[in-house]
């Protein structure tokens, strides 16, 4: 009986410690060599790759069919808060022997705008000017170089307005804006402009329906006439 005690306790201990094997050996390290499919993973080279820093090389940019507009600088604004000068004949011929020949021209919109009423009659009456459209606050530029002869705060059909005399082929010639944004005028009765100059921002002042320039040339008459030839001339429309 003691014999038979002894063997039980070896063959209990056997189990024990076969138990203990089984659970903490991980599986794989039992397993023979080429029990598992090979696993293969290829790295292909790329191709070789450099950066040379001291030929200080850049790539060339082609700029044809770009064109770069410098801004033009934005003047303080000059409150004007009645009418100031006048738009009449006299003043025009007057502010223009007051200045020299213009030493060149401007659109008023450089980057563009939308024509609406032209020269001539339509149902309010005959349209002493041009109407040219464009969105809020705008700038507005001087067609060309010369000097202010009128200028007028919020008041009357044309609103804020703004009327400039310039010398082109010793010939007086004077350009008029009317419906800026109120206390938008870049410039008073008497200051000098050079053409491309920001004279104030678009808005619809005065009798006006939408955002817009009402824009009109005349001379030493008085009378206006069509700006449309004269701007095509001189390649500001």
């Amino acid at each position: 009986m003691k014999y038979r005690g002894t063997v039980l306790g070896v063959v209990a201990m056997t189990f024990v410690v076969g138990v203990a094997v089984a659970t903490s050996v991980p599986a794989a390290s039992l397993a023979t060599v080429g029990s598992f499919d090979d696993i293969r993973i290829d790295a292909a080279p790329g191709a070789e790759q450099s950066f040379d820093a001291a030929s200080g090389q850049l790539a060339a940019v082609a700029r044809d069919g770009y064109v770069i507009h410098t801004p033009t600088p934005t003047p303080t604004p000059k409150p004007v808060a009645s009418s100031q000068g006048g738009y009449g004949g006299a003043q025009c011929q007057a502010g223009a022997d007051a200045v020299a020949e213009t030493a060149g021209f401007s659109p008023v919109y450089p980057d563009g705008n939308r024509m609406s009423d032209l020269f001539g009659p339509r149902a309010e009456g005959f349209h002493k000017g041009i109407d040219m459209l464009n969105g809020p606050g705008v700038p507005v530029h001087a067609i060309a170089d010369g000097i202010v002869i009128g200028a007028s705060g919020n008041g009357g059909t044309g609103g804020v307005y703004i009327s400039i005399a310039h010398k082109v082929g010793g010939v007086a010639v004077c350009s008029m804006y009317m419906h800026f944004q109120d206390g938008s005028l870049m410039a008073g009765v008497g200051d000098t402009v050079k053409a491309g100059q920001v004279i104030g921002l678009t808005g619809r002042t005065g009798n006006a329906t939408t955002e817009h320039t009402h824009f009109e040339l005349y001379g030493a008459d008085g009378v206006r006439y069509d700006p449309m030839p004269f701007m095509t001339e001189h390649g500001i429309i």
